[in-house]
């Protein structure tokens, strides 16, 4: 018998029984299953992580004071000076600094405030981060030079503060509760709100967003100081020399040792992607552990079915089958049913993948890898389940198997 006409029997044999069959690939399929929907969110969420670092910018360096606050003295923290400085680093593309405070802020009803997050700029900040713009400008050069009381909101605080987000909201005032009376801000500027979607949902739990010039920032708080100076590197992949370099100069600057820290993104998305790769992995091993009781289930039906057709291979082999063709035939038939179980299992894993990935937000990824590893073991665990039941079929005395009742 060649392998085709062997194909055809082991077709015909496997789904003789169609529900004996679905039962014994219930296992296949939901190991296959679960192994491609996990592997499948984990690819999309790894996707949106690194496309967020992406539109951070790749090479982007965040530098601060390292250490504690019982470490930091009043002469390590970090001012326009040290922007102007670093800023001379010819590895440079952009360079920002940013001071960041909170206060509250007056929403359409005058009643209420809200928490705010001010971040006050200076420099490339916009170039950056990459914002979209919906009405009016960015804070500017000249802002800062007069230290206007310029804002910039995104379209959330907008609709918050003003009840709208459009052209209409520019040249309105916000106004901040402070510690020196209630100051009012000039709206020039309404960009959109990358988060939208998560705080509406948790609204509570989101400040509203306020980005002004930093030297009114710094007025309004009576400091100097500036948080953090972001740099976007001329070449990505000499981020870590660059970084290097920005804390060594403000060392020396400020006559210290090993007082700040230089956060690299890419450095950041490398850790972040072997750390989901990691918890991926775990879970689609522990899913897999279906898998191996699938193949048990497939090797045990197979042993029935060997038991049940023991006439049957005392009449093959009295005319002549051999024992490889009876080996080859049992191997055909727990392939089958592991292989339709495995395109089963990759089907609703797919399927579910989609749904989960819709209700959490993220794009599912199935890549071309992640199928022919399900292809390849499903069938892989037909052979290794199969050899067994084949083997015990092959070496039946037909005398005996022709007995057999």
């Amino acid at each position: 018998m060649n392998i085709l006409e062997n194909l055809k029997s082991s077709i015909k044999n496997v789904f003789a029984n169609k529900m004996r069959a679905l039962l014994t690939m219930l296992g296949i399929i939901i190991g296959i299953g679960s192994v491609i929907m996990i592997m499948s969110i984990g690819a999309g969420s790894q996707a949106a992580m690194n496309e967020q670092f992406e539109s951070m910018g790749m090479g982007r360096i965040n530098v601060s004071v390292a250490g504690n606050n019982r470490d930091i003295s009043q002469n390590d923290l970090m001012t326009i000076k040290d922007y102007n400085a670093l800023a001379e680093n010819e590895d440079i593309k952009y360079i920002a600094a940013t001071y960041s405070a909170s206060a509250e802020i007056k929403l359409l009803d005058k009643t209420k405030t809200k928490r705010a997050s001010l971040t006050g700029i200076y420099g490339d900040y916009q170039q950056i981060t990459s914002p979209t713009l919906l009405y009016g400008r960015y804070i500017i050069d000249n802002d800062n030079d007069l230290a206007a009381k310029v804002a910039v909101i995104n379209d959330t605080t907008a609709v918050n503060v003003f009840g709208a987000a459009d052209e209409s909201v520019i040249g309105r005032k916000i106004s901040l509760p402070t510690y020196r009376g209630v100051q009012k801000y000039t709206v020039v500027g309404v960009l959109s709100n990358a988060n939208a979607a998560i705080e509406r949902q948790y609204s509570d739990q989101f400040p509203e967003s306020v980005i002004m010039p930093i030297v009114t920032l710094q007025r309004l708080y009576g400091t100097s100081q500036v948080d953090q100076i972001t740099v976007l590197a001329n070449d990505s992949n000499n981020a870590d020399s660059v970084a290097t370099a920005l804390t060594n100069r403000l060392d020396i600057l400020h006559r210290t040792t090993e007082k700040y820290y230089a956060q690299n993104t890419m450095a950041m998305m490398e850790q972040i992607n072997s750390v989901t790769s990691m918890i991926t992995g775990f879970i689609s091993a522990v899913a897999g552990i279906s898998l191996v009781v699938g193949g048990i289930g497939v090797m045990n039906i197979m042993l029935v079915t060997v038991t049940e057709r023991t006439r049957e291979i005392g009449i093959r082999k009295s005319i002549g089958a051999r024992r490889r063709d009876i080996r080859r035939q049992f191997m055909i038939e727990a392939v089958i049913l592991t292989g339709v179980g495995g395109a089963i299992g990759l089907t609703l894993g797919w399927g579910g993948g989609n749904a989960i990935g819709n209700l959490i937000g993220v794009a599912p990824v199935v890549t071309v890898q992640s199928v022919l590893l399900a292809v390849l073991i499903s069938c892989g665990i037909g052979i290794v389940f199969g050899v067994y039941p084949a083997g015990k079929a092959a070496k039946l005395d037909p005398i005996e198997a022709l007995r057999y009742e």
